[in-house]
């Protein structure tokens, strides 16, 4: 057994430690030359095409490209493994690579920059745990927080892990006898160097449109300034980086710890929980008396309906943190799980008290994505607080594979319910009715696309036709380059195309 141990340990180290990994021989064959090649494809394509784009006014994150990269970069690694895939009965690697490849096809359809920052880091996390379970590196379940844990302990050193190995893979050729190979390529570059410029001379005297475009690559290189450098040392970094992960997803297998339970003696668990709960019924005591059912006249919803919210969902989240962090201890006591529960249920209160604010907020202001995206986690929050209170009841229950499964799958649908036009429809309607005095043109202009039908909904005709051009005059000032693009940008084309 200690041998066993010993062994496990020191295959944990070679892939994960830095020294290890240095001294230890580079293996490198058709798979590593395979995962190379994908990585310096996507990061070349990045920095070459997404890059100068944000330096400049209106740059956009990443959209199609993004989609296309990610989709290339999980199929070249599952292509690589596909002997060693453990398919049969992972349902969580699956549905984690099904919400993926879904959120990584939303870049390619909508075209909203703020959901695009945030679905960066899901579909990160989605495709990394995805292909981590798929390929047998995860051994825990996809779902769990063990599993999750574990992954994201070690997802930020697998940037880093197998860097050198290209280069030394590189040096190692001149030991194992193959100098003659690098040599060759030398000497058939210093020879097709000055073969291919007498050529090229040649066919400039022999064709003037081909001497055009010969001299139009002359000047364009002349041009060539400190940003292409950046742009090439980034491609070179980020292509070690995305191999790195690759070959980590590909490699050796995250060894599980021995499951320590933490250990928080009871009388202090029992003070904290209570100490919170009196806070926070007194909290629940004024948001009965005076938000939900006071009077009208004494209670000034202006105040509600401007602040609040964001802080009372940032507090929720944190409880639910802290209830599960008691709920996970070492055999927690009935009067721990009771004041969890009792404490699950204030929170609740909260919850709902934050709600409250938002809808009084969005009656007075109108809809936006961050108030989408804040209901959105409003409902997230209920979700928990209602698991925590069940496995209060029943402590054996894990909620965490429940949980997040309800998570990607709500946001997963909140993308492609097209929250741009969502918001625009909202902001129509309640203009047409009266609701909103005022229609906040330019907020609309900078979201997408998507906004474009909505807009035709308004019912003011001047209005409705100067907030039309003032949006696609907006849009095209910020028409992305292909990288970012989106089916989304078809209607500003369908806007040219009519004008013309």
């Amino acid at each position: 057994m200690e041998n066993n141990c010993a062994k496990q340990t020191e295959v944990q180290d070679e892939i994960w430690n830095f020294n290890v990994a240095d001294r230890s021989p580079a293996v490198w064959k058709k798979r590593e030359r395979i995962l190379l090649m994908a990585a310096l494809a996507v990061a070349g394509c990045y920095f070459f095409t997404h890059f100068p784009g944000i330096l400049q006014k209106g740059g956009h994150f990443p959209g199609i490209g993004f989609t296309l990269s990610q989709w290339a970069l999980a199929g070249c690694v599952l292509g690589v493994q596909r002997k060693q895939l453990r398919i049969k009965g992972n349902y969580g690697g699956l549905f984690l690579l099904a919400v993926s490849l879904s959120l990584g096809a939303c870049f390619a359809r909508f075209a909203n920059d703020s959901l695009r920052a945030m679905n960066l880091t899901v579909a990160w996390f989605s495709t990394g745990m995805a292909l981590c379970s798929l390929t047998g590196v995860q051994m825990l379940p996809a779902l769990s927080g063990k599993g999750m844990r574990l992954f994201l302990s070690r997802a930020f050193s697998s940037f880093f892990v197998h860097w050198p190995m290209p280069l030394r893979a590189l040096a190692q050729c001149r030991r194992k006898g193959e100098s003659e190979k690098l040599r060759g390529l030398g000497v058939g570059l210093i020879l097709g160097l000055p073969a291919s410029i007498l050529a090229l001379a040649l066919f400039s005297s022999a064709d003037r449109v081909f001497s055009d475009l010969v001299k139009n690559s002359f000047q364009s290189l002349d041009r060539l300034d400190g940003l292409f450098l950046i742009q090439l040392f980034g491609a070179a970094i980020g292509a070690l980086g995305l191999f790195s992960c690759m070959y980590s997803a590909c490699e050796g297998a995250y060894l599980e710890k021995e499951d320590r339970k933490r250990s928080v003696p009871s009388a202090t668990a029992t003070v904290i929980l209570s100490m919170l709960c009196a806070v926070y019924a007194l909290f629940a005591y004024i948001q009965f008396r005076y938000l939900f059912f006071g009077d009208a006249h004494s209670v000034n919803y202006a105040e509600y309906a401007r602040s609040g919210f964001f802080q009372l969902v940032a507090l929720a989240v944190l409880t639910v943190f802290l209830i599960m962090f008691f709920l996970s201890l070492e055999s927690p006591g009935k009067a721990v799980r009771s004041l969890c529960a009792l404490l699950a249920a204030l929170t609740l209160i909260v919850d709902f008290s934050a709600f409250f604010r938002m809808k009084l907020y969005i009656g007075a202001y109108g809809l936006s994505i961050l108030r989408l995206v804040t209901l959105w986690g409003m409902g997230m929050i209920f979700c928990a607080l209602l698991a925590c209170a069940f496995k209060c009841v029943l402590p054996q229950t894990r909620i965490c594979p429940t949980l997040t499964a309800i998570a990607l799958c709500t946001w997963l649908g909140l993308n492609w319910m097209n929250p741009d036009r969502l918001v625009a429809r909202y902001q129509v309607n309640a203009y047409n009715k009266g609701v909103l005095t005022s229609l906040d043109v330019e907020y609309l202009a900078s979201l997408s696309p998507d906004v474009l039908p909505a807009l035709k909904g308004i019912q003011d005709p001047i209005l409705r036709e100067k907030a039309a051009a003032r949006t696609e005059k907006t849009l095209k000032e910020a028409y992305p380059g292909f990288y970012d693009w989106s089916l989304s940008w078809l209607a500003v084309q369908s806007a040219e195309t009519g004008e013309q």
